[in-house]
């Protein structure tokens, strides 16, 4: 009987004090094992680029494929929707439907296209020496914040900032930042969606866009 008792409380021990808050490295562990499994993503975002003028801000779809296949897709405002950047692993493609214009960018390197891809973020996150990672509470949620370098010693691209929410374990929030440590820009991700099925029709130009 009494070891039955020893047993019970031992029980009671490991479910009042064995599950207490995970350290920011048992949730880095998770976080890294989430963003390993990552091969493609879906979402929505709002987008605020921080220019020398006043900040421009977009909603905006985005769509990414493993290893460097990249889609946006302005939804707002008014005079750019329907605008499209399209990067195939090799070339850059952005296409105004409005205007019935297709323009090629030779290097995607460094644009403020590519910085706005979590997709970019997991490449320089995989490559990089330099990763920093703290545990930060924000309007009573709690995330875990992983910055990392950005290659290439780029004035205006100098390191990136992705929140992640604990409770949802999900992307929430991706900043750019420059030498000067100045916020660039900022992704606030909506509706995210994990290891979605993207054919690779998506990153290919539609014929009729060309004309």
């Amino acid at each position: 009987m009494k070891y039955h008792k020893i047993v019970f409380i031992m029980v009671i021990v490991v479910i009042l004090f064995g599950c207490g808050p995970k350290t920011d490295q048992e949730l880095f562990y998770d976080v890294q094992k989430m963003i390993n499994r990552i091969d493609s993503y879906g979402c929505e975002a709002e987008i605020t680029v921080k220019g020398n003028l006043n900040p421009e801000t977009y909603i905006v779809k985005q769509w990414f494929r493993k290893p460097d296949k990249f889609k946006l897709e302005v939804v707002k405002p008014d005079s750019l929707k329907g605008k499209i950047t399209i990067y195939d692993g090799q070339k850059a493609s952005i296409i105004h439907p409005q205007i019935n214009q297709v323009w090629f960018m030779e290097n995607f390197q460094h644009s403020d296209e590519q910085n706005m891809f979590l997709g970019y973020f997991l490449q320089n996150y995989l490559e990089s020496e330099n990763v920093e990672i703290h545990r930060e509470k924000k309007e009573e949620e709690t995330y875990l914040v992983i910055d990392t370098e950005i290659p290439g010693n780029h004035v205006y691209f100098h390191m990136q900032r992705l929140w992640i929410n604990v409770d949802r374990m999900e992307p929430a929030l991706l900043q750019v930042f420059d030498v000067k440590d100045q916020l660039r820009i900022e992704v606030k991700y909506l509706n995210f969606q994990y290891n979605p099925k993207l054919e690779d029709q998506l990153f290919t130009i539609k014929e009729s866009l060309m004309k």
